[in-house]
C-alpha cells in the first residue's frame, strides 16, 4: 500500500535535507558524542569493547527522529551544533586528559 501523499514532503531541498541530516548528521553527532566521551572515560578498554554497539544503536535513533521534523534545514543546524558541543568538550577533554588516543 503506498504512502498517503499529503504526508510526503514535496520540496526537493527538504527532501534533500532531510535524508542528508539523516545520514550524515546523525552520525556525525554519534562519533562526536562517543569521542566526547571516550576522552574522558578513565576504563578505556571496556568503553571501546561497548561503543560500537551504542553508537550504532544512537545512529538509528537519530536517523529515525530525523523524519519527524518539518523543517529539514533545522534538524541540520540542531545536529551541527550538538556536535560542535561535543566537539568542544572532545577538545578540552585532550587539554586536561593524560590518556592519548
Amino acid at each position: 500500500m503506498p504512502a498517503n501523499t499529503k504526508y510526503l514532503t514535496q520540496s526537493k531541498s527538504q527532501r534533500f535535507a532531510k535524508v542528508s541530516a539523516a545520514i550524515l548528521g546523525s552520525f556525525l553527532v554519534s562519533t562526536t558524542m562517543h569521542l566526547a566521551i571516550a576522552i574522558w572515560c578513565t576504563n578505556i578498554k571496556v568503553f571501546f569493547a561497548t561503543y560500537s554497539y551504542t553508537l550504532f544503536v544512537q545512529w538509528s535513533t537519530l536517523m529515525l527522529l530525523t523524519f519527524l521534523y518539518k523543517n529539514g534545514w533545522k534538524c541540520w543546524l540542531l545536529y551541527l551544533s550538538l556536535s560542535a558541543v561535543f566537539c568542544t568538550i572532545y577538545y578540552l577533554g585532550t587539554m586536561y586528559s593524560t590518556i592519548n588516543l
